[in-house]
């Protein structure tokens, strides 16, 4: 049986859509558990009856295995609901190999993104929220979705457990330097809008891919990317010629090697990243990412 394409159309992709990678588990709590292939990670919690999972991983294969992964973890409870961090196909793609029978919770503008999309095995909707805050009790599983405004992707949701003092906020803040190419990041408000998370009382981050990390290791991600914007504005005041990436690599890397060199990855993604960020200077980002309500994208356009 052929695996669901995502966006996929080359018959030579089934190999890497059907790959079942080894998933490793950590419990961050009695009911809550965070889950990573190594690149990608997310989290899943145990309610009284039902799981209520994060996210399904970025392949059909990725998605059976997170499943495999849930079971042997909470044995006996199926995932009852999916709650999608953001639209984005490697994170949220394939609902339909993981859990084709839950209900599935996301913001408005993901849901509108989702549909208008119509990517093979990513599911609709089933339970859309609109607003920035809502508190949820699933199952006897107490959260609260948080959607501060565009910082990546479609209708971001995090996701804080204030009994358990974590918080979930899929592919934004790192505690390394591995994400040099940042795609849909909404530069302008993205640093304020993460720095508000600040306000609530948690220790523990799960973001999006890599290793976990605590408050110091978020407030100093957050230090890191405030940092590139700076010496990307520094980059045009003294004449780089900023459309070249060796030049902003030796430029940017330079001048925050002493501060951030020891970060995992600086090296080899620090080019990268200021080739992007110039881009919020120089064209104001691609289309709509950076305004204040992105949502006002889809606003007329898409119906659920």
């Amino acid at each position: 049986m052929p695996e669901n394409r995502g966006m996929f159309t080359h018959e030579a992709a089934q190999a890497y859509l059907a790959h079942e990678p080894e998933m490793q588990i950590e419990a961050l709590s009695e009911r809550l558990f965070s889950v990573t292939d190594g690149q990608c990670r997310t989290l899943f919690a145990a309610g009284d009856s039902q799981v209520i999972a994060f996210d399904t991983f970025g392949t059909p294969g990725r998605a059976r295995a997170y499943r495999r992964a849930i079971e042997s973890a909470v044995p006996g409870k199926p995932v009852g609901t999916v709650i999608y961090s953001h639209d984005h196909l490697d994170h949220a793609g394939f609902a339909a190999d993981f859990a084709p029978d839950a209900e599935i919770v996301a913001d408005v503008l993901c849901a509108k993104v989702i549909k208008a999309r119509a990517a093979e095995g990513q599911l609709p909707a089933t339970l859309v929220l609109e607003g920035k805050r809502h508190e949820l009790n699933i199952d006897g599983v107490k959260l609260e979705l948080l959607n501060p405004g565009p910082t990546h992707g479609s209708g971001n949701l995090a996701a804080y457990f204030r009994d358990e003092g974590v918080l979930f906020s899929s592919d934004t803040i790192l505690a390394n330097a591995r994400y040099g190419f940042m795609p849909d990041y909404h530069f302008a408000n993205f640093v304020p809008f993460m720095r508000s998370f600040l306000e609530l009382d948690w220790d523990r981050f799960v973001p999006g891919r890599f290793e976990l990390t605590d408050r110091a290791g978020f407030e100093r991600g957050c230090d890191f990317i405030e940092a590139v914007m700076i010496e990307c504005q520094n980059a045009f005041m003294n004449f780089v010629p900023i459309w070249l990436y060796e030049p902003m690599k030796g430029f940017v890397g330079a001048a925050l090697a002493d501060t951030y060199g020891d970060l995992d990855g600086f090296d080899g993604h620090i080019g990268q990243m200021a080739i992007r960020v110039v881009h919020h200077y120089l064209m104001g980002g691609w289309g709509l990412e950076d305004t204040p309500e992105a949502r006002a994208l889809l606003a007329d356009e898409v119906s659920l």
